[in-house]
């Protein structure tokens, strides 16, 4: 089993992201750090199953929102490179 590091932007986007959830409506930024931890822990049991995207990172699409987890592995770990809002210019996390 492989296991999540968030690179310090990506932490920051999650976190951004919740809290505009959560002031969209109370508890959807709850929700949303839900959906992005299942995703994780996923991805932790199974590190390929996300889709290969460009410089050797992956991505995992969240059914419930706009939003990807782009992770690359590193060794046993596995990187979370970005917390990315689909509205957002793809590849933006790629200097990561």
């Amino acid at each position: 089993m492989t296991s999540a590091v968030f690179h310090p932007a990506a932490a920051v986007e999650l976190r951004d992201q919740a809290v505009i959830y959560e002031a969209q409506r109370v508890g959807l930024g709850t929700a949303f750090l839900e959906a992005v931890n299942t995703a994780v822990a996923r991805i932790e049991r199974f590190p390929l199953s996300g889709v290969a995207t460009v410089a050797g990172a992956r991505r995992v699409v969240l059914r419930r929102f706009p939003v990807s987890v782009v992770y690359r592995l590193v060794g046993a770990e596995m990187v979370v490179l970005a917390v990315a809002h689909h509205a957002r210019s793809p590849g933006y996390w790629a200097a990561r």
